[in-house]
């Protein structure tokens, strides 16, 4: 995993995330340049610019992105720091985030599925067409973890500053998940 704190964001990085927010928003939409320009405020050239890694996509630009196509949708770019979009509500109270779990669980067992495109595997182009549903279930996902964490007047410590820290593994060939693991370290061992 990249430690942000350690290296800064070289242009060419930032470049690619921009590119692939942009390749990822047309194919799953159908948009093209004028299009995804429209929705978000700016040029084809720019749209075209941010494509093809020929100039830097402004943040008020990418601002739009993350508003036009919801949490998650400036992701790559998000990564370059080690983190990623989380929507923020209101009144978290108001969510009801068991129902997009469920959604989205209800969508990935449909999709794993013998019948389905890739059988009992399923394939990117797959989880790319439930991908507003699995969104929908990290943010009700993120909402719980914001319930749970403790207030700051709490002996214990909040889920960001715990010792034992996860990540999700998951490596694909084509357009199959080849391997998913959870890894497990202790920043105490590291």
């Amino acid at each position: 995993m990249r430690d942000s704190a350690r290296s800064p964001v070289s242009n060419s990085a930032y470049r690619e995330a921009v590119s692939l927010i942009v390749r990822r928003i047309q194919q799953t939409h159908g948009l093209s340049d004028s299009q995804l320009a429209e929705r978000i405020s700016c040029s084809a050239g720019t749209v075209k610019n941010a494509r093809n890694r020929a100039t830097n996509m402004d943040a008020v630009t990418l601002a739009n992105v993350e508003r036009a196509f919801g949490p998650g949708a400036i992701d790559p770019f998000l990564a370059l720091a080690g983190t990623r979009s989380h929507p923020v509500t209101s009144s978290i109270e108001k969510l009801h985030p068991t129902l997009a779990i469920v959604e989205a669980l209800h969508r990935i067992i449909e999709k794993q599925s013998p019948d389905s495109e890739g059988g009992t595997k399923i394939t990117s182009r797959e989880l790319l067409s439930i991908l507003n549903e699995l969104r929908s279930a990290r943010s009700a996902f993120d909402a719980l973890i914001m319930i749970a964490d403790p207030s700051l007047d709490s002996d214990e410590a909040p889920f960001r500053h715990k010792r034992l820290k996860r990540v999700a593994l998951i490596h694909t060939q084509g357009d199959s998940l080849a391997h998913a693991r959870i890894v497990e370290a202790d920043e105490d061992a590291a």
